[in-house]
């Protein structure tokens, strides 16, 4: 009869400097991750389209994997005999997944294409389609991340003092890897290789860490003696068990972690939101804000690596840190409002974000240590507390984006939040106060007098959460966003707005005033000839045209002008509360935008354009600036283009519109990018001088004086035309004289002007990342309509 033994536990010899080997790989785990969910977001926003709704979508699918796979992460660490050699074979796995998806994004993109026409007016039923295609996409790539910090855990872990410690290093070095993927990625990768060749050097950081994984495994990782490496490789340790005493204490930290990551998710969203007010959204400028994040996770990991003992946590101290970053976070609307002066961006960002995101580094391996009962349960605890943040976290980014901008706005929510943090530290502090350790399991709770004490703390903090929330839903300077107090200061009319995807803010007036369209708090456009000229030289380009699709409603002066032509139009507007400004800057908007021949479809230009079985005659485009806006260069692509020209009838017109704010090299990618797709091209230099309007079509383009005369010089169009305070007045012959003046370049004329070079690809959106290619440029100066006419006459 055998006798029946435990199973042998897995041991390592886990010196400082293995221990630091494991750390690097998991510092190159993570830089793979923050650049596949770079990449990957890019490619899947091209799919599902940039509205709030298809973005929701991918972040979750993103971290729904990573939530489950920490669970699953957890619980095969917790009985596996060789945890290392697990998370090696999980990264390989990793690796292989993601070198083969973005092979499946093609076949992604035409089964979404196939099913949208169907389900474009059930949006519901559009919206699980998405979701399912995005799970299907990126879930197991990001289920096999999720089970990383599980794995390596409990390998690390080899007593219960040291779990705390551990973790902190763990969680630093993935979120060190984390925003050294971010800043690689933003500031040098994707504008030098491409997004496809990024995307492959991540799976190499992937191989090269689970290949240094197995090696170790093979060399450190043993049984109790060499020959016991076979028994443990066939028995699998049994699962801990969770001790009955301290399951309570588990469940309220699980519960204040869900909490931590619904407000630190949120908060990331909004203070994104807060931050690039004012800024022109360029990627540089959110990757900088997600980096500083990260940097401040990072410190406070290691904070607490450094500071923490073995005895000392506390439910209080976690309770202080959440309070801490509630309070943190209510203080930053006062930078993010104004009140206090413009503070240049670097100093605000770093201002508002490293205080409060060092205290959450310093959250999540604490709140770890104080879920774990046992050094054999250190993978499973920390594996479900992951997931318990990683839920969380969902809600709070669906949240932000979905209900408390639109409702309360950014600062106002900021300020809730806030106090949502306060709650959950005052209930913390209260339930175990700081001032007396953390009970391990047996112990004795602490005595009344620490307790009324730390009542009167809970309470202070609950009465400073009080204060946030009830501030939040007031209209006070600090609750309005740094814009809206800038431009009230004016003492012209205001309106402000916030939706899922910016603040919208218009400054009215008279016309002389310069009505203004701010989005994020950049200009979009004021009122001015070129945006009404969009519509009406298309129509002199083409006179018998009877369709007009405008992408970007801006004022919606483009859109009038086609309905004002007799023209059925369609105007595509990503932000729901762009077009109802229409009013503000036009007496008679709201006519136009119930008018029997127009129609204002809310949704990404991109992804209309792409699945949208419509035909038009005419087709404008007018990006919203600055052209190096992250997002907006889905507009200047190749490949958008190429899609837009699908949506022609034959003969018909492609406008797209170049600002000057750009220098010559970059205008010539684009305008190059414009001719490779279409057979005739004509550029024609705004009488408003503020950019280029380029003209394609299969078709031959010329503006003849008859058709100009027929389009410009009827009565309405002239009332229409004149009605700008930027543009002198004139009459049919003046716009016969302007727009002839205003020709520049045609077909061969064109294609000689710009020579052979780099275009504008999904792959290589040249417009956004530039930050290389303009510091070794030798012309950094900004075209103007005198430097063009310059370079086409020496």
């Amino acid at each position: 009869m055998a006798v029946a033994t435990s199973p042998p536990r897995p041991t390592s010899r886990a010196t400082p400097s293995l221990r630091g080997v494991v750390l690097a790989l998991f510092v190159a785990s993570g830089a793979a991750g923050l650049i596949y969910q770079v990449v990957w977001s890019r490619e899947l926003v091209l799919v599902f389209g940039n509205t709030t709704q298809a973005v929701a979508t991918i972040v979750t699918a993103f971290m729904a994997g990573l939530g489950f796979g920490s669970l699953v992460g957890g619980r095969l660490a917790d009985t596996s005999a060789r945890p290392l050699r697990l998370y090696g074979l999980v990264e390989l796995a990793v690796a292989a997944m993601a070198g083969l998806l973005p092979l499946a994004f093609h076949g992604l993109a035409e089964v979404y294409r196939g099913v949208w026409p169907s389900l474009v007016e059930r949006p519901g039923q559009l919206a699980g389609v998405r979701f399912a295609l995005a799970v299907a996409a990126v879930a197991p790539a990001t289920f096999l991340m999720g089970m990383t910090l599980p794995l390596l855990t409990r390998y690390l872990v080899r007593t219960l003092d040291e779990a705390g410690a551990r973790l902190g290093e763990l969680y630093a070095a993935n979120t060190i890897g984390a925003m050294a993927g971010t800043l690689l990625a933003g500031f040098v990768l994707i504008e030098l290789l491409g997004l496809r060749l990024t995307s492959y050097l991540a799976v190499l950081l992937n191989v090269a860490a689970g290949t240094g994984a197995l090696l170790l495994s093979r060399r450190w990782e043993t049984g109790p003696d060499a020959s016991g490496t076979a028994a443990a490789d066939r028995v699998r340790p049994p699962r801990p068990e969770v001790p009955r005493d301290f399951r309570p204490r588990r469940r309220i930290v699980l519960a204040a972690t869900f909490v931590s990551g619904f407000v630190s998710l949120a908060l990331e969203v909004l203070w994104t939101r807060m931050l690039a007010q004012g800024t022109g959204s360029s990627i540089y400028i959110f990757t900088a804000i997600l980096a500083i994040f990260l940097l401040g996770i990072a410190l406070g990991s290691f904070l607490y690596r450094r500071y923490s003992r073995p005895r000392g946590e506390r439910l209080g101290t976690l309770g202080l840190c959440l309070a801490g970053v509630g309070i943190l976070a209510q203080t930053t609307v006062v930078l993010g409002s104004g009140v206090v002066g413009h503070v240049p961006f670097v100093v605000r960002t770093v201002v508002v974000l490293l205080p409060a995101t060092v205290l959450m580094g310093y959250a999540f391996p604490l709140a770890g240590r104080l879920v774990t009962p046992s050094a054999e349960a250190a993978g499973g605890s920390v594996g479900l507390l992951y997931a318990a943040n990683t839920a969380g976290s969902i809600l709070g980014s669906f949240s932000a984006a979905f209900i408390l901008a639109g409702t309360i706005g950014t600062n106002g929510s900021i300020l809730l939040l806030g106090g949502l943090n306060l709650l959950a530290g005052a209930v913390l502090f209260a339930a175990e106060p700081a001032g007396r350790q953390a009970r391990q399991p047996g112990d004795p709770g602490p005595g009344a007098a620490t307790r009324g004490r730390g009542r009167v703390v809970a309470a202070g903090l609950a009465g400073l959460a009080v204060l946030g929330m009830v501030a939040s839903s007031l209209d006070l300077p600090i609750t309005r966003t740094f814009t809206e107090n800038d431009l009230r200061r004016t003492g012209r009319p205001v309106t402000h707005a916030e939706d899922e995807l910016a603040t919208v803010d218009t400054l009215g007036g008279n016309p002389s005033g310069r009505r203004r369209l701010l989005v994020g708090g950049v200009g979009m456009t004021t009122l001015t000839v070129d945006t009404k000229l969009m519509g009406y030289l298309s129509k002199a380009l083409r006179p018998d045209a009877r369709d007009f699709l405008v992408i970007a409603f801006g004022m919606g002066g483009t859109y009038r002008s086609g309905l004002e032509l007799g023209l059925r139009t369609d105007a595509v507007e990503l932000s729901p509360t762009v077009p109802s400004r229409m009013p503000v800057f036009f007496p008679d908007g709201e006519r136009f935008l119930h008018h029997p021949k127009g129609r204002v479809i809310i949704s990404d230009g991109r992804n209309y354009v792409r699945l949208s079985r419509e035909q038009y005659d005419m087709i404008a485009v007018d990006p919203a600036p600055p052209i190096e806006s992250a997002g907006s260069v889905v507009l200047y692509t190749r490949e958008f283009l190429t899609e837009g020209k699908a949506r022609l009838r034959p003969g018909g017109t492609f406008m797209l519109w170049i600002p000057y704010a750009l220098p010559l090299d970059d205008f010539k990618d684009h305008v190059r990018t414009f001719a490779s797709v279409f057979g005739h091209v004509s550029l024609v230099l705004s009488p408003g001088r503020h950019g280029v309007l380029m003209f394609g079509s299969d078709a031959p383009l010329e503006f003849t004086e008859a058709n100009i005369r027929q389009v410009l010089g009827a009565p309405a169009a002239i009332r229409d035309l004149n009605d700008v305070p930027d543009h002198r007045r004139t009459d049919a012959d003046g716009w016969v004289r302007i727009i002839q003046r205003a020709q520049w370049l045609s077909d061969d004329q064109v294609r000689s002007f710009v020579g052979p070079g780099p275009e504008i690809t999904d792959d290589r959106p040249r417009s956004e990342y530039f930050l290389w290619r303009r510091t070794f440029m030798d012309d950094q100066q900004y075209i103007t309509q005198k430097s063009l006419l310059r370079a086409t006459t020496r």
